[in-house]
């Protein structure tokens, strides 16, 4: 069974003092309710007010789609957690500037996807310099997946590896992890229009290319389609 890492502490400073009465309300939501019955918004204000158990709710409560995002986006690798732990450590250092903590999953999601974007930066700069081999996925990534999702799977990340960081990004956010098209405007912090143009724009270079590739065809058969959602699956 793989064993996953443990939240990363979290050094959070203290409420301002006009705000005491808010934190106060903010720590109490998070011992009163239970995990499950304590709301995003609670949560984002616990987390902004410094309470010592909200990183582990946090953490708790959003791992799991930070790990899949990244990896959908970024491709199997082990860099995947060390990018998980960076996203958190980011998120408890800036979770006072959540304007409104009702969207804590938005902006959790926002901070992963500038963490994938730097990491794909990061890969780019190591290909160009010959630092790492070329980018050939690890076979130990591949553990239970049949050699046909496997060879889709590369033949996908080689794809997304041709396209700019925006429109891997929205790529995967929407065919692959089904955000809505208002989840993704929040998340990377645009307007719905801007989304929608550039979502289109991204969907049809991708979309168009892997139906050309004999290995991808019989996976991603249309924009939206279960069928690019369960190729990601793969990764």
């Amino acid at each position: 069974m793989t064993s996953h890492p443990r939240p990363p502490s979290a050094s959070v400073p203290p409420a301002p003092p006009g705000r005491v009465g808010e934190a106060r309300l903010a720590r109490g939501a998070v011992q009163a309710l239970p995990l499950a019955a304590t709301s995003d918004e609670a949560l984002a204000r616990a987390a902004a007010a410094g309470h010592p158990g909200a990183a582990a709710v946090v953490w708790t409560r959003f791992a799991p789609l930070v790990r899949r995002l990244l990896r959908r986006t970024l491709g199997p690798g082990d860099e995947v957690e060390d990018r998980v732990q960076d996203t958190f450590l980011r998120f408890f250092r800036s979770a006072g500037e959540l304007r409104d903590p009702a969207l804590l999953q938005s902006y959790i999601v926002g901070i992963a996807m500038r963490v994938a974007r730097e990491e794909l930066r990061r890969r780019r700069l190591r290909r160009w310099l010959q630092l790492t081999p070329t980018g050939v996925l690890p076979e130990a990534a591949w553990s239970g997946v049949d050699a046909g999702a496997r060879a889709a799977v590369a033949r996908l990340y080689t794809l997304l590896d041709g396209v700019d960081d925006r429109a891997r990004m929205l790529f995967v956010l929407r065919h692959i992890e089904g955000l809505e098209l208002t989840e993704i405007a929040a998340a990377m912090d645009t307007s719905l229009a801007t989304v929608k143009r550039h979502l289109a724009r991204a969907s049809q270079r991708i979309l168009a290319a892997a139906q050309r590739d004999p290995e991808l065809a019989a996976y991603l058969e249309a924009p939206g389609g279960e069928s690019a959602a369960r190729l990601g699956g793969g990764a």
